[in-house]
């Protein structure tokens, strides 16, 4: 089995002072849910005698993951180069973190694992984006993984302590919470993956097709009306809503298609004068 493990760099960790309760923020690194990813991804090497490559988009400095990971027995790391200072979340909304580690793969693997959201606000929108440039199936927010045969079971948690099980293709992409541990690496892997080579690959981000103005719900103009007129409050309140004047009956209509629906949802705003276009 060929796996994958997208670590995702995180931007700012916050962090307790066990002593003092002070806040911290000033830590960059992988997040639980890398960790748990990554050692979910050496659990089923071991079982299948698969490959797991480590891979990465971002600085000089995400190299430390790699290395992490080829020390805990990843069998290759490969880094996409991100230098230029960028807004991490404008990368995980646009997907261009998802499209940068897809160049990180010479070849679609068998599974990709990664954590489910980091630490640093993530939407955890990277898994999903992943799964749509690889074509793959997906499942997100797995909190085991086991194999059943050739085929891969993720589990995921449901409300009222259910879970729900999931019996993936190949290839796929699963998203893990952080609930597993990384092993503790031998003090010799360690040493010897500080002199490990790490491959780069230079990344170009693809000019964006649109921007995005504002990614807020859409809200119709505000509309003037004059002011009510009624010589009690009483009456200006019923001036306002409009109570006591002739209004079209409801209609019921259905039962619709999808289809139909919408059109007559859609026509239903344009008569009103919403303004939406056919």
């Amino acid at each position: 089995m060929r796996i994958a493990v997208a670590l995702s760099r995180s931007w700012q960790r916050v962090e307790v002072d066990p002593l003092t309760g002070a806040l911290g923020s000033g830590h960059r690194g992988e997040s639980a849910a890398e960790h748990a990813a990554l050692e979910h991804a050496l659990r089923l090497a071991e079982l299948t005698g698969g490959q797991v490559h480590a891979i990465t988009a971002g600085p000089a400095e995400a190299e430390e993951g790699l290395r992490e990971a080829l020390a805990a027995g990843a069998d290759r790391a490969t880094r996409v180069d991100l230098d230029t200072p960028l807004d991490p979340n404008s990368l995980a909304h646009n997907g261009a973190t998802a499209a940068a580690l897809v160049a990180a793969l010479p070849e679609t693997p068998d599974l990709v694992l990664c954590g489910d959201r980091s630490t640093d606000g993530g939407t955890g929108a990277t898994p999903a984006l992943l799964a749509a440039h690889l074509g793959a199936a997906q499942a997100l927010g797995a909190v085991d993984l086991e194999l059943d045969g050739d085929r891969l079971l993720a589990h995921r948690r449901l409300d009222r302590g259910a879970r729900e099980i999931l019996r993936l293709p190949s290839p796929a992409v699963v998203s893990v919470e952080g609930g597993l541990r990384l092993r503790r690496a031998a003090l010799p892997a360690v040493l010897a993956a500080q002199d490990a080579e790490i491959e780069l690959l230079p990344w170009t981000a693809a000019p964006a097709r649109a921007d995005v103005v504002s990614a807020r719900p859409r809200r119709p103009r505000a509309r003037e009306h004059p002011a009510p007129s009624g010589d009690s409050a009483h009456h200006r309140v019923l001036e306002l809503t409009g109570a006591l004047v002739e209004r079209t009956p409801p209609t019921v209509v259905g039962p619709l298609s999808a289809a139909e629906a919408a059109d007559e949802l859609l026509a239903y705003l344009r008569r009103r004068g919403y303004g939406v276009r056919p």
